[in-house]
């Protein structure tokens, strides 16, 4: 089978899309940014996951030269360009300098190194390339991001339009919302609310009213294999990747707690004050992904049982 890069692989989404591919049966070049033994916690979790079944090889994409050796290695048929700074990215103190060092700038060396190839790449983008708005976000919409870190994703999906015309490489973005699933960042709100259900311990949150768009981490990765297949067509192109139903996080909080048969009362509504400046509703529009790719996410009762609660 071909061989596949997909860098960032210490991440959650990176992570699951490392194995995805490995179990399609193709040698899947991973990626890790400094070396291994400098990882601990659910990242070196997720690398000792997915070690026996995917080559893990360290790339600093900040350094160009990097780039272009290990496509000169392994003459990759895919390049999932997954690898970016995200520290911070609800904040309006993110570092966009070391945003655009990791998320634009080396696109410049890895579209030059694929002219001529036959590689094509899917890039991760991001939802926060939106603004805030109360209707699913269509991928024609004019983007005016209200983060720094939405900027920057902005800018990485931009660049790669303009050099994927640049080099004739065949490349589609995948717009993220909220995957969830095993092995994500247990500081995470979800993965707290796992832990502390599962314990039956109470847990303090906000009122939880905002809207959210949550897709589990077997359907993104589905998605990306629809993408890599729709790169077979010439061109640039990019792709809500949602399950295009707005739930208020209250309701899927208390849905978790069904699944896990958790008494209710252990989730504390109200007990914090929301986040400042977090928007009412945020959600896309999956119209394109499901005509062009045919994709239906699964429903997502299924979807917490299966991703979340499931087995790693």
């Amino acid at each position: 089978m071909a061989d596949v890069v997909i860098t960032g692989v210490s991440s959650f989404v990176g992570h699951h899309l490392a194995r995805h591919w490995a179990a399609r049966g193709h040698r899947v070049i991973a990626t890790i940014s400094r070396p291994r033994e400098q990882y601990s916690g659910v990242e070196a979790e997720r690398l000792a996951a997915i070690a026996p079944y995917v080559e893990i090889t360290g790339l600093d994409v900040r350094e160009s030269r990097h780039i272009g050796a290990l496509i000169d290695r392994c003459t990759p048929s895919l390049w999932i360009q997954h690898a970016g700074f995200a520290r911070g990215y609800g904040s309006l103190e993110y570092d966009l300098d070391l945003g655009h060092a990791v998320n634009v700038a080396p696109l410049t060396q890895l579209y030059s190194a694929l002219r001529g190839s036959r590689c094509s790449v899917i890039v991760t983008g991001s939802s926060a390339e939106y603004a805030a708005a109360d209707v699913g976000n269509r991928e024609s919409d004019a983007c005016a991001p209200d983060t720094p870190y939405g900027l920057s994703k902005l800018t990485e999906t931009l660049r790669a339009r303009q050099l994927a015309a640049q080099y004739g490489v065949s490349t589609r973005v995948a717009r993220l919302y909220i995957p969830f699933g095993a092995r994500d960042n247990p500081q995470k709100l979800l993965m707290q609310v796992v832990t502390k259900l599962r314990n039956r311990e109470p847990i303090a949150l906000s009122p939880c009213e905002q809207k959210r768009d949550f897709l589990g981490i077997t359907d993104v990765c589905e998605v990306y294999e629809r993408l890599a297949g729709d790169l077979t067509k010439a061109g640039f192109a990019v792709f809500n990747v949602g399950s295009g139903e707005p739930v208020v996080l209250r309701d899927f909080l208390a849905e978790i707690a069904t699944r896990l048969g958790a008494d209710h009362a252990l989730l504390h509504f109200g007990a914090i004050a929301m986040r400042a400046g977090e928007p009412p509703i945020c959600y896309a529009d999956i119209s394109r992904v499901r005509a062009v790719l045919g994709f239906d996410p699964t429903p997502l009762s299924a979807a917490i049982d299966r991703d979340l609660l499931g087995s790693a």
